[in-house]
């Protein structure tokens, strides 16, 4: 009886597995799309404020419309090395120290 059961299940498996004859193109361009979009990190080199061809130095530009100035994204600032000054220590002061 049970070599009955398992020969009825096994055909019917069988049977019931054919051929696909579908497209196949969206799982294709799913999965390559997925393989390009794979995050690659790019060393971006950006101009010197004062050799940018965009903004030509002031660090903004305006917009293609002409409205509104658009913060240049194409150069770096140049860093500007302010000297810090340390605060100075005095005795005796508001906290009643001697």
């Amino acid at each position: 009886m049970n070599k009955i059961i398992f020969s009825l299940i096994a055909i019917s498996l069988l049977s019931s597995t054919g051929s696909y004859y579908g497209s196949t193109t969206a799982p294709v361009t799913l999965v390559g799309g997925i393989i390009k979009a794979k995050h690659v990190e790019q060393n971006v080199k950006k101009y010197k404020r004062k050799d940018c061809p965009v903004c030509k130095g002031k660090g903004w530009y305006m917009s293609g419309d002409g409205i509104s100035k658009v913060n240049c994204g194409y150069c770096e600032p140049e860093q500007t090395t302010t000297p810090v000054q340390s605060p100075s220590i005095q005795k005796g002061g508001s906290y009643g120290g001697k």
